[in-house]
């Protein structure tokens, strides 16, 4: 039998896979909140969230001043994940080709919160631990 823990695990991981789009929440150098939406790719154990997004870009620029960042991915039957981390710039990694002025940028998960109200119903919120710190 599966535990509840791995089981809310499993399921972060396939919202997180199947989801194609993050709403970001960035800090600007006053401290006021920024929020965009990225595309993103998804790694696990260490659990990353990678995005490609042009070096004037106000997520960018704000990512460069405070690496903090935070986030939601909601699937189409709103299901998905918050999560909380710090972002890392870095150049483009092989076989990704960037247009100029385009960077990756590497955000390491620092909190999950799993949404799913189908599997907790009532109780839907499970935090779920970070992998690969």
């Amino acid at each position: 039998m599966i535990s509840e823990l791995a089981l809310n695990r499993r399921l972060l991981i396939e919202h997180v896979s199947t989801s194609r789009v993050m709403q970001l929440a960035t800090l600007s150098p006053d401290g006021s909140p920024a929020l965009c939406s990225l595309t993103y790719h998804a790694t696990f154990a260490p659990d990353r969230l990678h995005f490609v997004a042009h070096e004037d870009r106000m997520h960018a620029r704000n990512l460069r001043h405070d690496p903090r960042a935070a986030g939601a991915i909601l699937t189409p039957d709103s299901r998905g994940a918050t999560f909380t981390g710090t972002a890392t710039e870095t150049g483009s990694p092989d076989p990704v080709h960037l247009a100029p002025g385009e960077r990756v940028f590497h955000i390491t998960i620092t909190e999950w919160l799993l949404f799913d109200e189908t599997i907790h119903p009532g109780r839907p919120r499970r935090v779920i631990p970070v992998r690969g710190r």
